[in-house]
């Protein structure tokens, strides 16, 4: 997954501290930092304040998580892993956090029977209740084919495939090679692009 440093950073410099996305989130970035080590997780962590508990229904700023995601990034690239690779990592772990969840389990039993389509025309929803910033749309390309278009999603191209990919073939039970993705980025940034699953 291509995505470098100076564009997650030119979505922190645009972020502001009202743009906002819940607990969960930064709890799934913080899990993911685990295969980095503990003290990858420790300056990830003090990002939000070492002393205070983390709430998964709290909403703490974006910029909160995109510098987690820049440390992940720094630290995975320092050993020889790509930047944007360890973002998209980070979206897959949370993506299959999600699914385990409750909230992630009660959708993927709700989706099962509808079929992929209507399971992806939920995310646009979901991603609105989570964070308050951007624009997510879905559309039908095929039968097998649909297109998820992101405008201005500070989080960005990496982490949010990663999260989207991983948790809808999780959640529908689909193989490994069953759904397949293609991206284009269509900003500077990396805040917008278009997400093309096939299956």
């Amino acid at each position: 997954m291509s995505e470098s440093r100076p564009q997650l950073l030119s979505r922190l410099d645009r972020s502001t501290r009202e743009q906002t996305i819940p607990g969960m989130f930064l709890q799934a970035v913080i899990a993911s930092a685990e295969v980095h080590g503990v003290d990858v997780v420790e300056r990830a962590r003090a990002r939000v304040g070492m002393g205070e508990p983390l709430v998964e229904s709290y909403r703490y700023p974006v910029s909160c998580m995109l510098e987690m995601l820049d440390i992940i990034g720094q630290v995975a690239e320092s050993r020889g892993t790509p930047y944007g690779e360890a973002l998209f990592q980070s979206g897959r772990a949370a993506g299959l956090a999600y699914v385990r969840s409750a909230v992630g389990r009660m959708r993927a039993m709700v989706a099962a029977p509808v079929g992929l389509h209507r399971a992806l025309e939920g995310i646009p929803n979901a991603a609105t209740l989570a964070v308050n910033f951007g624009e997510r749309s879905y559309r039908r390309l095929t039968h097998s084919s649909g297109e998820l278009a992101f405008q201005q999603d500070l989080i960005g191209a990496a982490w949010n495939i990663g999260m989207v990919t991983a948790s809808t073939s999780a959640g529908l039970s689909l193989g490994p090679e069953e759904l397949k993705f293609d991206v284009s980025v269509t900003d500077d940034d990396a805040s917008s692009f278009l997400l093309r699953l096939y299956w």
